[in-house]
């Protein structure tokens, strides 16, 4: 099956890239803009909390995404998308929880099965989970990878963190609310798996990427890193090297085997599926680099 080529899981190079139905709230919402200038000021810097839910705070909000995009200003989409995760992720988290089982588990648990090669010629001690949501892929992983030690989930979502303390009690599990470029450069260790999976890598800024690519591969190995990320539907991975703007949310398609060959990885495992329409479709792409 192949991957969709809609303009909802397409790259946008431009706003009219973009649905018609996301070209008009992108439109609209510039055109308030100049009307509301202080408003967008305190807007912007926290955009989505609770008191930022009224009409005319959803319509400054496609403007401040239509400025920053027609400016190229990535740094900026980077703290819009970060900071809608803060708010949301035990919302959506909640909402989703069959995502393990329909997504994960159905489609994208063969990149574990690398892993497992793997490790019967590596010996690692941790594995940390960068975007854990609600637990449920680290927990599998615990019980399945029974050669490591210690399992560490991060999330942007402090309440959510604080749920999954609450939920699991396995003495080999911990959790951390943390932006994971920050925390793991201070706080991970040698001889240690890094993974994501359902599409995390896509909020982080290529640069943030390449960073922590490289201090894993030069100051953590012997590591691994195990990818399921989201890219764009049309983002040709053989010639466009470097990270786009895509899809509904305007988060980043990362050319990963391009980021791990620079970072000194060795791609170890490499598969595509397309998205299917429950998930919103796409193309998902799923590597294990050593």
């Amino acid at each position: 099956m192949e991957p969709s080529y809609t303009k909802e899981n397409a790259v946008q190079r431009k706003i009219s890239d973009f649905p018609k139905s996301k070209q008009i709230k992108l439109g609209a919402g510039s055109a308030l803009l100049p009307f509301f200038k202080e408003r967008a000021r305190k807007l912007a810097v926290d955009p989505f909390s609770a008191e930022r839910k009224s009409i005319i705070d959803r319509f400054l909000r496609n403007g401040l995404y239509a400025e920053a995009f027609r400016k190229k200003d990535h740094r900026q989409l980077r703290k819009f998308l970060s900071n809608y995760w803060g708010h949301e992720a035990k919302n959506f988290h909640e909402h989703c929880e069959d995502r393990f089982e329909r997504m994960f588990l159905n489609h994208d648990v063969e990149v574990i099965g690398a892993l497992e090669e793997h490790l019967q010629s590596q010996d690692f001690d941790q594995l940390y989970e960068i975007g854990c949501g609600g637990g449920q892929v680290i927990e599998y992983l615990c019980n399945r990878l029974t050669s490591i030690n210690h399992f560490t989930g991060i999330d942007l979502g402090e309440a959510q963190i604080e749920v999954n303390r609450k939920n699991y009690h396995n003495p080999k599990l911990s959790f951390h609310a943390a932006d994971a470029v920050e925390w793991i450069p201070k706080n991970a260790e040698a001889r240690s798996i890094f993974l994501t999976n359902g599409g995390v890598f896509e909020y982080f800024l290529q640069e943030e990427l390449e960073t922590l690519f490289g201090h894993i591969a030069a100051e953590r190995a012997p590591a691994a890193v195990v990818v399921v990320e989201t890219i764009g539907s049309d983002h040709n991975l053989e010639t466009e090297k470097d990270s786009l703007i895509y899809g509904r949310e305007m988060s980043f398609s990362h050319n990963y085997p391009h980021l791990f060959s620079e970072a000194g990885f060795t791609i170890a495992h490499q598969s595509e599926r397309p998205g299917y329409p429950e998930d919103g479709g796409g193309r998902w792409i799923r590597l294990l680099a050593v």
